[in-house]
C-alpha cells in the first residue's frame, strides 16, 4: 500500500503567489528598443529623423529595430546596407541588412565612443554612412 503525502493547499498557493511576485534572480530587464532607419540616400537616422549620436549605457541590452531601404547599389548577397562597429565585430556588431525591417539584440560595450557604419557598398554617399555611438 502506497502512502501519499499531500501538501496543504494554502502552502501551494503561497509558493505560487511568491513566484509571481519575486523575479527570478538571473532575470534581466527587457532590452531597450532603438529604432533606426538605413535610408535610400545612404544615411543612418534615429527615430524622428535625428542623426545622432546614439547614447547607450555600458552593459545594457538593446534591441535594434532597423528599417533598411535600398540605395542605388547592393551586395551580392542581396544586402542593401550593414550595421557594423569594426572594433566590436567579434561581439556581434556586424549585421548585414536586407530591405525591410530587421530586429537584433546586442549588449552595449565598454564606455567610449564608437562608429556604426555601413560596409556594404550602397551607392553614392556610402563612405559617409556612419552614426556616432556614445557609451556611458
Amino acid at each position: 500500500m502506497k502512502i501519499r503525502k499531500t501538501i496543504p493547499t494554502a502552502i501551494v498557493a503561497a509558493v505560487f503567489s511568491l513566484a509571481a511576485v519575486v523575479p527570478y534572480a538571473g532575470a534581466q530587464p527587457a532590452p531597450r528598443i532603438v529604432e533606426l532607419t538605413a535610408t535610400r540616400d545612404n544615411q543612418f537616422k534615429l527615430a524622428g529623423g535625428k542623426k545622432g549620436p546614439l547614447v547607450l549605457k555600458s552593459g545594457e541590452r538593446v534591441t535594434f529595430k532597423v528599417t533598411a531601404f535600398a540605395g542605388s547599389a547592393k551586395g551580392k548577397d542581396g544586402s542593401v546596407h550593414s550595421f557594423v562597429v569594426r572594433a566590436l565585430k567579434a561581439q556581434g556588431w556586424d549585421v548585414r541588412l536586407k530591405e525591410g525591417v530587421q530586429e537584433f539584440t546586442l549588449t552595449a560595450p565598454a564606455p567610449g565612443e564608437y562608429t556604426i557604419e555601413c560596409t556594404v557598398y550602397c551607392g553614392d554617399g556610402h563612405d559617409d554612412m556612419k552614426l556616432k555611438m556614445k557609451v556611458e
